[in-house]
């Protein structure tokens, strides 16, 4: 198979895999050499729900959930019109695919000699990349894993996780940031960095947790995007830098300047 250039970046790519890894989460595997060369963990793929339709316009964004060879996935949680046409894309249909776009994690500064993955609900599609770094660099990582219930995880390309969720269901009763505060207690985790991504609620308790124990925190954003290139301006983010602040510059755009920001760089 081949792919076809539309214009700079955008690509139709011929989906050739569609799986259904959870109740409402469905995989897509793509052929896309050039993304699947040269995409970093945290990474995203903007994506015009199905060639050929006319409604809705605009792009949903997704994180480079997997590659293999010179394919890609993504995961797609089924919640509205653009991401239910998506959803039911079949293998042989073809995205309009838009990427790689923004900047990685981290993941390969020297402020951490462990690394600790903070996952909860479609957060987890930025984490396989990262998880395959560590595992292949020999960084020391786990992961913790928070859900309602057991029938939600994701976890297939994940790896030393510790699973939390709402009802007991499956490891620990309660939040995974609840599980990671008693390890953390414990001293379980040396000169760690915190990557976390997932619900609002779940990355600023994240925030609340590395502040607590002075580590630094990593967050990844997941937000609405349009063009996803900075030029819409439809996903800024407030940004607490000093500097930016006094100069009048109030947000970061999460598209061109994220999605990962350091804890102390925005306000969520």
């Amino acid at each position: 198979m081949t792919t076809h250039r539309l214009a700079s970046r955008s690509t139709l790519a011929p989906v050739t895999e569609r799986r259904q890894i959870a109740p409402g989460l469905v995989v897509l595997r793509f052929l896309h050499p050039h993304i699947a060369s040269t995409v970093e963990p945290g990474q995203f793929v903007n994506v015009l729900p199905k060639v050929g339709f006319t409604a809705p316009l605009l792009r949903r964004p997704f994180s480079v959930y997997w590659i293999e060879g010179e394919e890609c996935e993504i995961i797609i949680q089924d919640h509205g019109l653009g991401t239910s046409i998506l959803a039911n894309t079949q293998v042989g249909e073809h995205l309009d695919v838009l990427g790689p776009l923004g900047s990685p994690w981290r993941y390969k500064s020297d402020d951490f000699d462990t690394a600790v993955l903070v996952v909860g609900g479609v957060g987890v599609a930025a984490m396989p990349l990262l998880t395959k770094h560590f595992l292949k660099n020999e960084v020391p990582f786990s992961t913790y894993y928070g859900a309602r219930n057991d029938t939600l995880f994701a976890d297939e390309y994940l790896a030393k996780v510790r699973y939390a969720t709402d009802d007991g269901s499956k490891g620990y009763h309660g939040t995974n940031i609840s599980l990671l505060r008693d390890e953390l207690e414990k001293g379980s985790h040396p000169r760690i960095k915190l990557f976390a991504c997932g619900p609002t609620k779940m990355m600023q308790a994240a925030i609340a947790l590395a502040d607590e124990f002075n580590v630094p925190c990593e967050v990844s954003l997941e937000t609405e995007m349009a063009c996803g290139v900075g030029i819409c301006q439809g996903c800024p983010v407030e940004t607490s830098v000093t500097e930016n602040v006094t100069s009048g510059k109030k947000f970061y755009l999460v598209c061109t300047q994220g999605p990962s920001f350091l804890k102390e760089q925005i306000v969520i």
